[in-house]
């Protein structure tokens, strides 16, 4: 019973440790303005190993539903989550020289990253707040909301506080792991 538990929570889990990376990766790159794409690769790993396994659990945890947006939430989740990655891939290959953080400041490809991941984040703790009770975790909404806003704020003003996006991120692995632990309830 508790491998299951475990697999179930395991794409949040690797999501959570894909989120703390990237925010060492930006604290790197906001310190010294260098950015290797050797961690990168890594990281990327990750995410799709995340995502997947976050396909999967939705898949199960929604297959029988006679709702029809949570029937297939794992192909929402899945599409989201590789628009996100691919329009992320193709800002940063036209990326020819390096500039500091500030630079980004509401980048359009940013913004629009930022807002595939809004809904991205959204619709999956809709979906989390539907199958897990509220009760104990009415904070973690409030802290995974904080995150969400966060994070898009940190593509949009990076010009004044560099600092938004590690910051941001690490909250937002913090509330990935509680959205992981939150399904333990279920099933």
């Amino acid at each position: 019973m508790e491998a299951k538990v475990l697999i179930r929570q395991s794409g949040f889990f690797i999501s959570a440790i894909t989120t703390i990376a990237l925010a060492l990766l930006s604290i790197e790159f906001i310190s010294n303005y260098k950015l290797s794409f050797f961690p990168f690769s890594f990281i990327m790993i990750l995410y799709l190993a995340g995502l997947y396994l976050r396909n999967r659990f939705w898949r199960k945890a929604w297959k029988g539903d006679s709702k029809i947006l949570f029937r297939y939430s794992n192909m929402i989740i899945w599409v989201l989550g590789i628009a996100l990655i691919a329009i992320f891939l193709y800002f940063g290959n036209g990326q020819t020289v390096i500039y500091p953080l500030s630079h980004y400041a509401f980048n359009p490809y940013l913004i629009i990253i930022a807002l595939i991941w809004t809904v991205y984040s959204v619709f999956e703790i809709y979906m989390i707040n539907q199958i897990s009770a509220l009760t104990k975790y009415r904070n973690a909404n409030y802290l995974t909301l904080i995150s969400i806003v966060l994070v898009d704020l940190s593509f949009m003003v990076t010009n004044y506080f560099v600092y938004i996006l590690p910051i941001s991120l690490f909250l937002l692995s913090v509330s990935t792991v509680i959205s992981a632990i939150r399904l333990r309830e279920i099933y």
